[in-house]
């Protein structure tokens, strides 16, 4: 065994395993998101954690959200429990200014209010989770000026191969997974599913105030908010040559989400969750690939076509409503490599966006035709250190809003072999949803799209870290009870600090922790909701034996309020544990436990809306 391992904050997450294979040099890991192309982690400027397929299996994570929550120090805020709308804080900047992709195709809901649907995407297939930090929009285009969450799905490795995934929980909750793959030279396939079904808890509770607040939903007689998820990839390709290559992907995501709504109460001075039996929500959502690619010394040239489609029909006690949309892409880029460690991307994409059956059958669509560029260069200026510059512009003309320019720089030096100075800048674009513009929830025809600046600069090595970032954002789009979707003219700034420590004691004990403050302020002053001023996210990992591991995690959420300029219920100021431990029985064969909220904290996230409680787990993982 390794003397030394550098153990990645993510990468281990909550556990890990002292198995070879489960053995991580963070300079082995790649990075795809960051320029458009693969990169090793060391190489790109970018803040950039990283979620590897190791860290979700042992840390027993089920869906993006919660991984986000657990593993990437991301804050979050969700509407009741599994399956329940979320809201994620990249930086204090809110879930729609973060583009979500899925091997590259769009996840964010262009009929959505709320950008991507984390709590949807269940991680039975993932092999890698990407968060990048920083406005990405001169790589991406629209939708990433907080930054891209790149979900890259399982590949078919040479030979036959299978895995099934079993677990039984709390909350009634069943969830199983089986995958399959077959690949020689030439030819590859790959197939998998999984299903997920818990009877739940109610997503409403009291609100702060009420004489019943602190009681959970058994105790005040409310209903199960039930949740069911149908998830099926897959992938199959075909090598024409060593260079030449078809691929053709396909994912869905089918899943029932009873949930609760909301009515307007004086004496709360706003609009509270109600216990009901409706709503519910019946979500499909589709997203497909088929790309060209041919790669030789100097060219890695890509042809694509990305298809999302979203569905969503929501049943009330007033009435049903369905909503569809579509984002439809075409995309050629070509990477040429000019000398060793340099290379120019360059390419053009056309995206259509588009939202139908909404509200009184009114149909809306725009488009963007965009042309981009990124040149990335790895130097030894100085003596044998190394100096990493990048380069990205992008150009998006739009057929109902203002053109944009964005790009984005980043430099990093090597000032010892290890220790290096990190500094990054990017302008963002983010077009209004079709769901803001023309939905059925607080919906605004006549809102504009917001531009944005981001830096940061971090200085460290793989150990310990320092990250400062300062953002702001030209005419923010926030949502009011009161008059629906507003933008709020002028300047809103989203600034703080990122520390981040991981080490490995003893052959043994695996420590990593990050502290996040962020403070927030919208042009009229005023601090934003629901963003945690403060925030501490910690692991430990003791691995007891070759064949037995256990890890404890533990979240600190400082100072939170859930209404604007520090006013609303204080939502903040607690601590939640979570445990798990894993038993590998032989070379195939993993049982697991884990138990989250191991205190039995009470909380909440946004005012009246439920967590759970201790919760118990027990599963199995075989593979072959």
């Amino acid at each position: 065994m390794q003397k030394k391992i550098q153990l990645s904050l993510l990468t281990v997450a909550l556990v890990s395993s002292l198995h070879a294979q489960n053995q991580y040099n963070l300079e082995s890991i790649s990075v795809t998101a960051s320029q458009g192309t693969t990169l090793d982690k060391k190489d790109v400027t970018d803040s950039v954690i990283i979620i590897t397929k190791e860290a979700i299996e042992e840390s027993r994570v089920t869906n993006l959200a919660e991984a986000l929550n657990k593993l990437g120090g991301i804050s979050m805020a969700q509407n009741g429990g599994a399956g329940k709308t979320t809201s994620m804080y990249v930086r204090g900047m809110d879930t729609e200014r973060t583009l979500v992709l899925i091997d590259g195709v769009r996840y964010n809901n262009p009929t959505s209010i709320n950008g991507a649907e984390y709590s949807q995407i269940m991680l039975y297939n993932v092999e890698q989770i990407e968060i990048i930090k920083g406005s990405q929009s001169g790589v991406w285009g629209s939708d990433a000026s907080a930054g891209v969450i790149n979900i890259i799905t399982s590949k078919a490795s040479k030979g036959l191969h299978g895995a099934v995934n079993v677990e039984f929980g709390s909350y009634a909750s069943k969830l199983t997974s089986l995958q399959a793959s077959y690949a020689t030279e030439d030819f590859d396939i790959l197939m998998g599913g999984s299903y997920y079904d818990i009877d739940g808890f109610s997503a409403a509770e009291k609100v702060q105030g009420d004489p019943e607040y602190g009681k959970r939903y058994d105790e005040l007689n409310y209903e199960e908010d039930n949740y069911k998820n149908q998830s099926f990839n897959a992938k199959l390709g075909y090598n024409f040559t060593k260079n030449d290559r078809i691929s053709v992907s396909a994912q869905t995501i089918d899943s029932l989400v009873d949930f609760d709504s909301s009515s307007y109460s004086a004496a709360a001075g706003g609009y509270v969750p109600t216990d009901a039996d409706l709503p519910e929500s019946d979500l499909s959502n589709r997203f497909y690939n088929v790309t060209l690619s041919h790669k030789d010394s100097i060219n890695d040239i890509k042809f694509l076509y990305n298809l999302s489609k979203f569905k969503r029909d929501i049943i009330t006690s007033y009435g049903d409503s369905t909503y569809k949309g579509s984002v439809n892409e075409i995309k050629l880029e070509d990477k040429i490599s000019y000398m060793e460690d340099s290379f120019l991307r360059v390419g053009a994409s056309y995206q259509k966006f588009e939202q139908i059956e909404i509200t009184d059958n009114v149909n809306a669509s725009f488009t963007a035709l965009s042309l981009f560029a990124t040149n990335y260069n790895k130097l030894e200026l100085f003596s044998d250190l190394n100096t990493i510059i990048t380069e990205s512009i992008r150009y998006d003309e739009y057929d109902n809003f203002d053109n944009s320019v964005t790009g984005k720089l980043g430099i990093k030096q090597f000032v010892s072999n290890e220790f290096y100075v990190s500094l990054n800048g990017g302008t963002g674009y983010n077009a209004p949803t079709l769901g803001q513009l023309y939905g059925q929830w607080g919906a605004n025809p006549d809102l504009k799209p917001e531009t944005s600046l981001t830096a940061d600069i971090t200085i460290g090595n793989n150990n310990i870290w320092l990250t400062g970032f300062y953002n702001e954002i030209d005419d923010l789009i926030e949502y009011d009870w009161t008059n629906g979707y507003e933008q709020t003219i002028g300047k809103s700034k989203f600034k703080g600090v990122e520390i981040g420590y991981e080490d490995y004691f003893f052959d043994s004990l695996g420590v990593n922790a990050m502290y996040t403050y962020v403070k927030t302020e919208n042009a009229d002053g005023e601090a934003l909701a629901r963003r945690p001023k403060s925030q501490v996210d910690a692991n430990i990992a003791y691995y007891v034996s070759e064949t037995f591991d256990v890890g404890l995690s533990a979240q600190y959420i400082g100072t939170r309020y859930d209404k604007a300029n520090l006013e609303g219920a204080q939502t903040g100021k607690y601590t939640v544990a979570n445990l798990v431990a894993n038993y590998k029985a032989n070379k195939y064969l993993t049982l697991y436990a884990k138990m989250d909220n191991i205190t039995d904290k009470y909380y909440q996230t946004i005012n009246g809306y439920a967590t759970a409680a201790r919760s118990y787990y027990l599963g199995l993982n075989a593979k072959y």
